[in-house]
């Protein structure tokens, strides 16, 4: 119990740390670096706390509540930066999130729990189920711009994109009803040994933690936006270039720490269930929010995205998809995707 007062002491001197250093007349790139190391303190306590909850209520919970308060992070920075009018970082945010989660988070994943253990193994079922509602977001997200390339003057994107971000919300709705209700049982059925363990610790400390730790990482996006702008210019930096590696690294920190977490403790099914299951919430829950909250504020948000950006999001689907086919991983496995990652990430540097 002391050890955890002991982090919270050094959770809230870090945040009044970040808020008076963000108020100093510093470089834009130092202030960056100090808001973003107090936003990924924050993401590794989020990271400690989903990894306990997982381990009392079981993989899939631990999971969704990973992947949960991990795009939290990312739908808070997005909102904050849709309200100043920064619609390109923030379209350039979501298919960074979703290239972050799916080929760095699982990447690296892959290599940590890889070093202790030849092969790691994880649910087939789940993993093809995962696949298919990838490729599902993905063509929803990137038929508009499919179409815009071929007619760039296609009338209707706003009513377009607010009908697509309908029908993923319930899709994503309905995920929940097919994966903890009607379909748990088959579901469960490729499990690896994993499963809850019975244990009399309380639940709510963890939860409030979770949501303690969130509250104060809204507070920081808030001023790591505002940050955002200068840092583009003196890096010379372009605004897509940010919002898909910048925003999308700070974003996806919390599942980044517990995916890494789950995959040393040889637990891959929970490691590539955050992975993936961040990458779909993005796309079926954070961009659609995103979407009706533009079009709420007369800010709208369509999606139509670059030709790279498409490109790029399809690619790295069918890498994953292909990967996980098997239930199996090992470090040189995640070593190949992470590869793709840093490849994606130098296109966008150098074009």
């Amino acid at each position: 119990m002391q050890g955890r007062w002991w982090q919270i002491a050094m959770a809230v001197a870090i945040a009044i740390l970040a808020y008076v250093l963000d108020r100093l007349p510093l470089n834009p790139t130092l202030q960056f670096v100090i808001v973003a190391f107090a936003i990924v303190y924050f993401a590794r306590i989020i990271g400690r706390e989903t990894g306990i909850l997982g381990e009392l209520f079981g993989s899939s919970i631990g999971a969704l509540l990973g992947a949960t308060f991990g795009n939290a992070v990312e739908l808070l920075i997005s909102v904050i930066a849709l309200v100043h009018g920064m619609t390109t970082l923030v379209k350039a945010s979501i298919v960074g999130s979703i290239l972050a989660n799916l080929l760095l988070t699982l990447g690296i994943s892959m290599i940590v729990g890889g070093m202790r253990r030849q092969v790691q193994t994880f649910n087939q079922i789940k993993a093809g189920v995962n696949s298919v509602m990838l490729f599902v977001a993905v063509i929803g997200l990137t038929i508009m711009s499919i179409e815009s390339l071929v007619q760039p003057h296609i009338s209707g994107k706003e009513p377009l994109s607010i009908g697509i971000a309908i029908v993923f919300l319930v899709v994503y709705i309905l995920g929940f009803v097919f994966s903890l209700f009607t379909h748990r049982t088959y579901l469960a059925a490729g499990d690896q040994g994993e499963h809850s363990k019975a244990s009399k610790e309380p639940v709510w400390p963890h939860i409030l933690a979770l949501i303690a730790t969130t509250v104060v990482i809204a507070f920081l996006s808030d001023e790591i936006v505002a940050i955002l702008t200068p840092l583009a210019v003196q890096l010379h930096l372009t605004q897509e270039f940010v919002g898909l590696i910048f925003v999308p690294l700070i974003g996806a920190a919390p599942e980044f720490f517990t995916a890494i977490l789950l995959a040393r403790n040889n637990r891959m099914d929970g490691s590539v269930e955050i992975a993936v299951g961040s990458s779909l919430q993005v796309a079926l829950f954070v961009a659609p929010v995103l979407v009706l909250i533009g079009h709420a504020m007369g800010r709208p948000l369509t999606l139509v995205f670059t030709a790279a950006e498409v490109i790029v999001i399809f690619l790295a689907t069918i890498l994953v998809s292909l990967v996980s086919l098997d239930g199996e991983s090992h470090w040189y496995e995640g070593l190949m995707v992470a590869a793709t990652y840093i490849i994606f990430a130098m296109l966008f540097f150098f074009t």
